[in-house]
């Protein structure tokens, strides 16, 4: 099919195996993929081989077996057509990936690389961010790139939206106060990397929070990155700072339970969303419906709006009542019928779907082979009858994709209020209360501070958010 597509070519063995072969002059990914388009010429063995090919996660995967024993110095043209068992973008549901950096390329390496590889991997938003590590930031060649640079190399299959990871650490890579995507910012917001950890130089007396608040009063939409790594992310969730939760951006470590599930269970409404980091090593991206043409600014608001799912697989669709992802449902007073309907389709066995009440597994539905893909269809009610949320996952044990990625999937909620409130679990409250006052003493302990006034303007940062947090628990009357 026209455009850009990844391909795995195998060497086919006297047993009937598969052996993969290392191509030249395309663009490499993981696990023996290459992304190509319809210029794309590579060499293959005058041998028997077998071609694997698909484009992102809603096409089911071609493979074409050729013995080319006697062909030698032979050009073959070979035409494919992927068929979809999905097509997310016809309905208005538009993938972007949040965290992207690029090193070790040149210029041209690096456009053509933000050009093809999204488009390989129907991938329609990416935000290409600028961070600063000395002396490694040599290496980063996408901070040459900038707002007016990534628009003009734009195209009509990808739009490159810019970023800045804001961030602090205690050396090379341990955890500091955090890091955190400013997307859609007019220009970068400096420092952007802060303390000797990462820039050799200067003090540790400058929290996250300030760059979050410069980036939100510029229009910014400010993203907590890898889920629950770093000192102030329960602060500013706590505080309303931030507008979206990260996880799997860099890997597949981390628990929705460390973060999401917490977070949602005091009461906050928390955007799911996701990334890859360095590269475009996985499928991983967030979905969100716009209407009209898209852009950076309308995704990131329907993303700040809750009606996100993340996946590296399958495609998730769920609705509570016929509402949305994202909306929030007014619950009478006694036990409330809740409809739940909710389908996922994958390309790779994704095991089924959960329904996931308040943290907790309430209904499964397993998945089903249908030519050439899976399918879980879940058709239940719960009953309800106090404030909380709903969302759909898909199980934390599962396989892995072509790009040998361990499987997730799962939607941002459905909240639910009842005379206005919502879900407050006061022991929630109190861990993150006591886990804040121990990140507050690591802050201060750890830190290198020039003056009193820098120290407490790091220190304060959790000060306020305890005390926002004993002032939740006080007026929930629990």
């Amino acid at each position: 099919s026209a455009g850009a597509g990844t391909i795995k070519i195998s060497q086919i063995t006297a047993d009937g195996g598969r052996e993969p072969l290392e191509l030249t002059g395309v663009i490499e990914r993981d696990n023996f993929w290459y992304t190509v388009d319809e210029s794309s010429f590579v060499d293959i063995p005058s041998q028997e081989v077998s071609i694997d090919i698909v484009k992102g996660i809603e096409s089911k995967m071609v493979t074409l077996d050729f013995d080319l024993t006697t062909v030698k110095n032979r050009e073959l043209v070979i035409p494919v057509n992927l068929e979809r068992f999905s097509h997310l973008a016809k309905q208005r549901m538009i993938s972007g990936n949040t965290h992207v950096h690029i090193m070790r390329q040149t210029y041209r390496q690096a456009t053509d690389y933000l050009q093809l590889v999204p488009e390989s991997d129907d991938l329609r938003l990416v935000w290409v961010s600028h961070l600063r590590r000395i002396p490694d930031e040599r290496e980063y060649i996408t901070n040459q790139f900038t707002p007016s640079s990534l628009h003009a190399i734009s195209t009509d299959k990808v739009t490159l939206g810019f970023g800045e990871e804001h961030r602090h650490n205690f050396g090379i890579g341990g955890e500091g106060w955090g890091h955190v995507m400013l997307l859609d910012i007019p220009e970068l917001v400096r420092p952007v990397s802060i303390g000797p950890g990462i820039m050799r130089g200067g003090s540790d007396g400058r929290p996250v929070q300030k760059g979050i608040l410069a980036a939100r009063g510029s229009g910014g939409t400010v993203i907590w990155c890898h889920n629950d790594f770093g000192l102030e992310d329960i602060a500013n969730w706590t505080l309303g700072f931030i507008h979206a939760q990260n996880i799997f951006d860099g890997g597949s470590v981390g628990s929705y339970d460390a973060t999401f599930y917490r977070y949602l269970n005091v009461g906050m409404q928390v955007p799911f969303s996701t990334g890859t980091d360095w590269f475009i090593y996985d499928y991983s991206r967030a979905y969100v419906p716009i209407r009209g043409r898209v852009t950076s600014n309308k995704w990131l608001a329907a993303l700040r709006k809750g009606e996100s799912f993340i996946t590296n697989g399958p495609i998730i669709s769920f609705t509570a009542n016929q509402r949305d992802i994202g909306s929030t449902i007014q619950l009478e007073s006694g036990s409330n019928t809740v409809q739940v309907n909710a389908t996922g389709k994958g390309r790779t066995d994704f095991k089924g779907l959960e329904l996931i009440h308040n943290g907790h597994v309430v209904a499964t539905v397993e998945t089903q082979s249908t030519d050439g893909y899976f399918v879980a269809k879940m058709n239940t009610t719960v009953d309800l009858s106090e404030p909380g949320w709903l969302a759909v996952r898909v199980p934390i044990d599962n396989n892995k994709n072509i790009y040998d990625r361990l499987i997730f999937g799962h939607t941002s909620p459905i909240y639910f209020q009842q005379n206005g409130q919502s879900i407050f679990d006061p022991d929630v409250a109190l861990d993150l209360m006591v886990e804040m006052q121990q990140a507050r003493d690591k802050a201060a302990s750890t830190g290198q501070f020039d003056n009193e006034a820098a120290r407490n303007s790091v220190i304060g940062v959790y000060d306020r958010a305890i005390e926002r947090m004993e002032e939740l628990i006080e007026s929930s009357g629990k």
